[in-house]
């Protein structure tokens, strides 16, 4: 009888699953949209700026007052003055400056009442005169014309008593008349002014609020065809060509150009621009600022106050937020350290380690971009090198380690997607906003995109 077969024991494997490619891609999307969103709500929003150019003529508008070097001269004896030097003449030591006719003989006798002949030159000062007051003239300013009547007058009294120079001392010389007659030196050389003012002698330490008074100014030409009486001023003698505006300024635009070393200027009367050193001073509860300069003197010799603008910019430039503007760290390095080497003509510096077996330097060029230069040392950006690297100069044979910093002002363009460091200069500055200067090298250009708040940025972090 035959034994029952055992059932045979099964044995199940389990299935391998399968990878399903679209389900693995779908998670993988899911969880970089859920990794997005929680950087999202945790980075901080950067906002974004973009670079406009602005025309600047911003100005402010001040009143000074002039002071010079200056002295007033008097009449020795009492007689008819005749001149022969024009206002803004240089005239030198013991070198005539008038004559004093007692009786007005020898005057009558060249016949001074008489005509007078002009000259090529004299014609175009007179022109020049009345096309100044033609380029100014208004129909509500109708009192310049009397300016122009007195500008005329003395002009054709200077241009009168020149034609009398060459022949007074011939007609003294040749008739013998000298009594009462005599020829007036200068007692020191300078630039001649015939216009006299209530504040003649004036210092720049003297100037105060009263100086400004108006009502109690007073000016005067000094030529005239009348008899002088001994002791009248005849003439002024300015004698330095170096003069000073003073201008009395409020708190507002004292805290606002007080760390201005120099200034631009427009002349309003005449349009006449210039550069001048200024400083500023307190004096009680007063401001002033103070312009001297060593040129244009005697384009105002018959003026004690000027309106001035001050030109604080006037050109085109690169309008960027305040809240842009931050500074970055660079190694300071002399510029002769530098040097072309390497396989390439890549500029950059000599780097100095010393042989472990031997002990020996060992030399090792490295490409070293320059970010910013001025006429003795480049910036370099700190991340090309590790702070203490010894670099050499192979001109002098100097070593010197990485060790000194500077900083440099600048914003983050954003151009690329990611931050990149780019330096600005600085023109001028108003309100929440920093007028930069175009072209400058690594700088800014029109419609650039910059980081708005710089604070919020990383030097060369991806920004999105």
């Amino acid at each position: 009888m035959s034994k029952p077969r055992r059932p045979k024991k099964v044995v199940k494997f389990r299935k391998r699953k399968k990878i399903n490619i679209g389900t693995l891609i779908f998670l993988m999307i899911a969880a970089y949209v859920v990794l997005f969103v929680v950087y999202s709500t945790k980075k901080t929003p950067m906002s974004i700026y973009e670079v406009v150019e602005e025309n600047l003529f911003r100005d402010m508008t001040v009143t000074g007052v002039i002071t010079r070097e200056e002295t007033l001269y008097y009449t020795p004896e009492s007689g008819y003055v005749n001149y022969y030097l024009r206002a803004g003449s240089r005239v030198k030591k013991n070198a005539s400056v008038y004559s004093l006719d007692a009786n007005r003989s020898v005057y009558d006798m060249l016949g001074g009442t008489g005509e007078i002949t002009l000259t090529a030159q004299d014609i175009a000062e007179v022109k020049r005169v009345i096309s100044s007051f033609q380029g100014k003239y208004t129909a509500t300013n109708f009192s310049s014309v009397y300016d122009l009547k007195e500008d005329l007058t003395i002009k054709v009294g200077e241009i009168s008593d020149n034609n009398l120079l060459d022949q007074m001392q011939d007609l003294v010389d040749s008739t013998g008349i000298s009594n009462g007659f005599r020829f007036v030196s200068a007692e020191r050389s300078g630039v001649v002014s015939y216009t006299s003012d209530s504040l003649d002698g004036l210092t720049t330490e003297s100037v105060n609020s009263s100086t400004f008074s108006k009502e109690e100014f007073t000016s005067t030409s000094l030529r005239s065809s009348k008899q002088y009486m001994a002791g009248e001023p005849v003439y002024k003698l300015i004698s330095s060509d170096t003069w000073q505006i003073v201008c009395p300024v409020s708190m507002e635009q004292y805290m606002e150009l007080k760390d201005r070393t120099s200034l631009k200027f427009m002349v309003k009367k005449d349009d006449f621009k210039f550069r001048a050193p200024v400083e500023f001073a307190l004096r009680g509860s007063d401001y002033y600022m103070v312009l001297t300069l060593s040129r244009y003197g005697t384009n105002y010799l018959n003026d004690r106050f000027l309106e001035l603008e001050i030109l604080l910019s006037e050109d085109k430039g690169l309008k960027i937020p305040k809240t842009a503007v931050t500074t970055k760290e660079f190694f300071l390095i002399p510029l002769r350290y530098f040097t072309v080497g390497g396989d390439s003509n890549d500029t950059g510096l000599y780097t100095v380690s010393y042989s472990a077996q031997t002990g020996e330097p060992e030399y090792q060029f490295a490409a070293a971009e320059i970010y910013y230069q001025d006429e003795e040392f480049a910036y370099v950006d700190k991340e090309s090198f590790l702070p203490q690297t010894t670099i050499y100069c192979s001109d002098t044979q100097e070593t010197m380690p990485l060790a000194q910093i500077a900083t440099l002002e600048g914003v983050y363009q954003v151009n690329r997607g990611y931050a990149v460091f780019r330096r600005i200069e600085r023109v001028d500055e108003n309100g929440d906003y920093v007028v930069v200067a175009k072209g400058t090298s690594r700088g800014l250009s029109v419609y650039d995109h910059i980081a708005l708040n710089a604070e919020n940025v990383v030097d060369e972090s991806i920004i999105y």
